[in-house]
């Protein structure tokens, strides 16, 4: 397994994790505790685990010995950021133009729903990024 691998399943599983997490306190906080759905998003806090995967270089370094990349694995790492990127973009504009069609032209947003959409953004193109890697790679040991 290469560090493109590795820092693919460290992320996949960083997210999932930070995921669950979340879900599992604001679920908590909600029907256990009665907490209105407004400050049991505060369980989100648990998203912040995700900061975790921009470690993934510092946790899997690069060997001096072996090559580090080469023409396939530029490829793989460049379709998948693709990949990543080209289904984010539909997601993107249809949450910035939701609100118009919701609240009309002269809707008001709150601050909360962009920052959920940039922190929705950032953990969709990280996660499709790992998928894609993974699937190039074929998600076994080999390199």
């Amino acid at each position: 397994m290469n560090r493109w691998q590795k820092m693919a399943w460290f992320t996949l599983v960083v997210q999932i994790l930070a995921l669950v997490m979340s879900l599992t306190t604001v679920g908590v906080l909600y029907f256990g505790f009665g907490w209105p759905l407004r400050r049991a998003a505060a369980g989100f806090a648990f998203i912040g685990v995700m900061a975790f995967v921009a470690l993934a270089p510092l946790i899997f370094r690069k060997d001096k010995q072996e090559v580090q990349l080469d023409e396939r694995d530029l490829l793989i790492k460049r379709k998948a950021m693709l990949a990543a990127y080209w289904t984010f973009w539909p997601l993107f504009v249809l949450a910035a133009m939701a609100p118009f069609f919701v609240l009309g032209p002269d809707g008001k947003v709150s601050v909360l729903y962009l920052a959920w959409m940039v922190f929705g953004g950032m953990f969709y193109v990280t996660l499709i990024q790992a998928i894609a890697t993974l699937q190039e790679y074929g998600w076994r040991k080999r390199q």
